[in-house]
């Protein structure tokens, strides 16, 4: 498994923007094969995700179909205005896997 670790500064009134494009670059993703990503926001402000897929070659095949789109979305140019800054990014290769999906749990409000 391969692990990408982006981290961005966002202008607070452009955050939603950039939500609904990671997350439908995550589904375009998940149909390419990756093994889905996570969005998080620290104390500082700081936007971090979380991406997995199966080799480093896979996310370079998706990002590559990807860029290669002359279609480009009124939604990614938004998501792109979002950031104030891009910090460097994290790549991560896999020396031991004990990810696990949750339980559902009854009468909870995760999605």
């Amino acid at each position: 498994m391969f692990v990408a670790i982006y981290r961005w500064r966002l202008h607070p009134e452009r955050e939603s923007d950039f939500v609904a494009n990671w997350q439908r670059i995550t589904l375009d993703g998940l149909a390419g094969g990756s093994g889905g990503s996570s969005l998080f926001r620290n104390a500082q402000g700081t936007w971090v995700a979380i991406a997995r897929w199966p080799s480093r070659e896979a996310r370079d095949r998706f990002f590559g179909k990807l860029d290669g789109s002359s279609d480009e979305s009124e939604m990614s140019k938004r998501a792109r205005l979002a950031v104030i800054e891009r910090l460097p990014d994290e790549e991560l290769d896999s020396v031991l896997d004990c990810w696990a999906p949750f339980r559902e749990i009854s009468g909870s409000s995760m999605p």
